[in-house]
């Protein structure tokens, strides 16, 4: 409703435009039954051509309504779905880790493009199909009315009946759809992952176990789909009788009463055509119904989504091993008000002896300690597993970090709130998202506060021009496929427009440069260097040659800083670890320690 109200004027508009074509409809009929009884009784031929003329301009005009009608809903229809799209993003990002691990990207994928898409379907169908078929029923019923009360007695009950019948069967099939929606996410999600780990998964010899999964997945959906298909066919099956009883008793009414007399033959016509044009809305109700049924299925999962509990504290499975040590540095305590404190001055990080470990395993991070400032531009590097995105995720609070383990500008982590954690610390991962939208709705993120003018300026800063030039439609360029409509290195673009628009005061990057060729990470590097400025970033990076860039790297290895230091002087260091992955030159990016 919030998104309706902030339309107001658009939704007035639009309810103006339907009630003049709803009104030009039933008044289409009246001008061919006055031309019948003009004819037949001989009236001036002057009569008849304005009789003529009249029926002409109200069929354009009814024309013209109904495509103002269209182009002002689907107008409608995309902001409030972009502006959903970006609730539904904001809401996902509050959530605990937990239930990010719930959610495969493929499922969010759904949510996001085919669940939102089926709210705003929900409520065009619900408005603007069956609302303005009511609406032109009761128009045709009280035009018949005015002409004989018997027949509109008919037209009522045959149109209340053949609704109450219609609303059983829908009632029934949402049932069907919401399951069937649900199986549908469930299959993207799975299918999105194999695809997007083919490589691995071959590596590992589990092809076969993939295609198992793959194909329970398959069936399980198809096994949901096929009672939802099945409902538009007795909604057919109800709708075909009732047009049946309508038409057929009240032409029976309708004959009888030319015969006696009671009523004019363009009177009978004008029935006729009245009967013609309730069915008209009655068929909107059966081929609406179906579509409803799968649109509310999908409302009710975006609901669901929303009413998921935003993150207020880490959940305890994610808290790590408190370190020995924690009690004896000084900070604020746990919980404590520091609404006073801002991460918008923020000057300094620093990481005090921070252990921690996902609920009783194995310890990830051990010992580790170092401080950043402002401005710093650091790289982080080590072996697959030695605890470099997990000690990321534990700066971003996307995990809880251990008490007196991580201090930003000399308050403990806790003391910020998350709502401005994640506005100033923002975390890009290895792989970009991508929605089936726009470009210009893929860097927005469907936030109706940035201008087009924002994502020029910000892509100019980056020195991205030559790669937007490379869209013929520009920020309009759909992307149909999602990430198969770019290249990786492109969607890392994205991404980094998307954190320039965000003006954090931290960004961490978490092996952005793995899957890019020499030229695109050349690229994304320079972009990465206008990026930081005066920001403070941190950066996984998949070769050694990446982190040249920087003026400072930290080596880590079995979950332990093993080495800290300026990058100048590392790479000057033959005995440093970062100097012998360079002159090693791993493709893999990784370092024999």
């Amino acid at each position: 409703m919030d998104i309706l109200k902030n339309n107001k004027r658009t939704v007035l508009l639009l309810s103006a435009v339907i009630l003049a074509n709803t009104g030009l409809q039933i008044l289409v009929p009246r001008f061919l039954s006055a031309f019948i009884d003009r004819a037949e009784t001989n009236a001036p031929m002057t009569a008849i051509a304005l009789i003529i003329a009249g029926y002409l301009f109200t069929v354009a005009a009814q024309k013209g309504a109904g495509l103002c009608e269209e182009f002002i809903s689907c107008r409608l229809g995309g902001r409030i779905t972009n502006r959903i799209r970006h609730q539904m993003l904001e809401h996902f990002i509050d959530l605990p880790m937990n239930k990010h691990d719930t959610f495969s990207s493929g499922e969010i994928m759904t949510r996001l493009d085919e669940d939102v898409e089926g709210v705003y379907e929900y409520y065009q169908i619900l408005f603007l199909r069956i609302g303005t078929s009511v609406l032109l029923l009761v128009g045709v019923i009280l035009s018949v009315a005015m002409k004989n009360r018997l027949t509109a007695l008919l037209m009522l009950a045959v149109s209340l009946f053949s609704i109450w019948i219609y609303k059983v069967i829908s009632d029934f099939g949402t049932k069907c759809y919401l399951k069937s929606s649900q199986a549908a996410a469930v299959f993207n999600g799975i299918l999105k992952d194999k695809l997007d780990n083919l490589v691995e998964i071959h590596l590992a010899g589990a092809e076969r176990h993939a295609l198992v999964s793959l194909k329970k997945a398959m069936h399980e959906k198809f096994r949901e789909s096929l009672p939802a298909g099945q409902m538009y066919g007795r909604l057919w099956r109800a709708s075909t009788v009732m047009e049946v009883i309508s038409v057929g008793g009240t032409l029976l009414i309708a004959s009888l009463l030319w015969d006696k007399g009671m009523i004019s033959l363009g009177t009978a016509y004008l029935f006729y055509n009245y009967v013609d044009l309730i069915y008209a809305p009655l068929q909107s109700f059966r081929n609406h119904l179906g579509g409803l049924q799968n649109a509310s299925a999908r409302k009710k999962r975006v609901e669901a989504f929303l009413k998921e509990p935003a993150e207020d504290g880490i959940p305890e499975e994610y808290n790590g091993y408190t370190a020995p040590s924690a009690q004896d540095v000084p900070y604020p305590a746990q919980g404590e008000n520091t609404s006073a404190a801002s991460l918008m001055d923020f000057s300094s990080l620093e990481v005090r002896n921070l252990h921690f470990s996902y609920q009783e395993g194995t310890e990830i991070l051990r010992g580790i300690s170092f401080t950043i400032h402002k401005g710093d531009l650091i790289g982080i590097m080590g072996e697959t597993g030695c605890g470099k995105t997990t000690l990321v995720k534990l700066l971003a609070r996307l995990y809880s970090c251990p008490a007196g383990s991580i201090f930003i500008n000399g308050l403990e982590l806790d003391s910020y709130s998350l709502k401005e954690l994640r506005e100033e610390i923002l975390y890009c991962p290895q792989k970009p998202q991508l929605l089936h939208a726009s470009l210009r709705d893929n860097i927005t993120l469907f936030d109706p506060d940035i201008r087009d003018e924002d994502i020029y300026k910000a892509i100019s800063a980056l020195g991205l021009d030559h790669w937007l030039e490379g869209f013929e439609r520009g920020l309009d360029t759909s992307f149909s496929s999602a990430e198969g409509s770019i290249s990786a290195g492109e969607a890392q673009f994205v991404s980094i427009i998307r954190l320039f628009l965000r003006h954090p005061q931290v960004i961490i990057l978490d092996e952005i440069t793995s899957s890019l060729d020499k030229k695109k990470e050349k690229e994304l590097m320079n972009a990465i260097k206008r990026l930081s400025g005066e920001r403070t970033v941190l950066m996984i990076a998949h070769h050694p040659e990446a982190l040249r860039m920087v003026n400072k790297i930290l080596v880590l290895d079995g979950g332990i800083l093993v080495e800290e230091g300026e990058t100048r002087r590392l790479m000057n260091n033959p005995g440093s670890l970062y100097y012998k992955a360079l002159t090693a030159g791993d493709e893999k990016g990784g370092i024999s320690l």
